[in-house]
């Protein structure tokens, strides 16, 4: 492979016109110039330029190897104003796996935050659970992650990956927004025991409930409907008054003048909303992002304490 000292030394002797003007330019001394040009004519086996005693001129092959250079040093020059921009935040992708509900208002606020610090950072989100974001972050394939973790599952380790918490996400219930109850400061299970719940199908909040009603001792009415984690439709159903439900904070995406959320006096639990990233030094857009984060976090911590 060609070198690419020897490409720009041969670059400046022809584009100067000779030894010397491209010693002064490269700030080299004119035999180390003269050497590094030997040097290239040797590897390649051909001649490169005409020492005459008006100066150089190129071969046919150094007319050839010029046209190259140039391509090169541009493409080369480009690259470090690209790297550059990227080091200096002026611009960059930071690629972001969320789960459902940090997909709809954390990568949000996120791409707002940086918006406001970095304008030319752009942020490209994708719905991701907890597995799939911690494998992607391993392969390559996620820059940073949002992912959660209900205090009733603990996750199990993650040794190879950064888990940095953000906030607590508390349990509340969803109640229509002419419930009896929802005016009341917090509300207990047992008070809720002739409602008809809405439990979906399956899922980890389908076990919360289920551990929720359990502890309770309460066997209400169940409507069934969702699956997974953050099963949208309970919250639909709540909203038309067919019953109420178990969430979280964040996890409300329906209307809020269609229902309300109550603390739980007798089920303080919650979730941890935490940023996942890979340890080790991290590209400047991703430190940025996870900064942003942090301080995101902050201010939701600071929320839910005031309240």
């Amino acid at each position: 492979m060609l070198d690419t000292t020897r490409l720009v030394t041969l670059h400046a002797v022809l584009t100067h016109g000779s030894f010397t003007a491209a010693a002064a330019a490269l700030h080299l001394t004119q035999p180390a110039v003269s050497r590094q040009v030997s040097l290239l004519e040797r590897q390649l086996g051909t001649l490169l330029v005409h020492r005459t005693q008006q100066g150089v001129r190129p071969t046919e092959a150094g007319r050839l190897l010029l046209a190259h250079a140039e391509t090169l040093l541009a493409g080369l020059e480009r690259a470090e104003r690209e790297v550059r921009d990227l080091a200096g935040l002026t611009r960059g992708t930071v690629r972001l796996g969320s789960f459902l509900s940090a997909l709809v208002y954390l990568s949000a606020e996120l791409a707002a935050a940086l918006g406001e610090r970095h304008p030319g950072l752009v942020v490209v989100d994708e719905l991701v659970d907890r597995a799939a974001a911690l494998a992607r972050l391993r392969r390559g394939g996620l820059d940073l992650a949002l992912v959660c973790e209900p205090d009733l599952e603990p996750a199990p380790p993650a040794d190879d990956v950064e888990l940095h918490a953000l906030f607590d996400d508390p349990l509340r219930v969803a109640l229509p927004a002419g419930h009896r109850l929802a005016g009341a400061a917090a509300v207990r299970v047992r008070d809720l025991a002739a409602d008809t719940w809405i439990r979906p199908h399956d899922g980890s909040a389908a076990r919360r409930l289920d551990a929720v009603l359990a502890r309770a001792g309460v066997t209400p009415p169940l409507l069934l409907a969702g699956h997974g984690d953050e099963p949208v439709e309970t919250q639909a159903l709540v909203a038309a008054g067919r019953g109420v439900a178990l969430t979280h904070d964040l996890t409300v995406v329906v209307g809020g003048h269609d229902l309300v959320l109550r603390p739980l006096a007798d089920e303080p639990g919650s979730r941890r909303v935490q940023a996942a990233v890979l340890p080790g030094p991290r590209p400047p857009a991703t430190a940025a992002a996870l900064a942003a984060l942090q301080r995101i976090g902050a201010a939701r911590r600071a929320r839910l304490s005031s309240r």
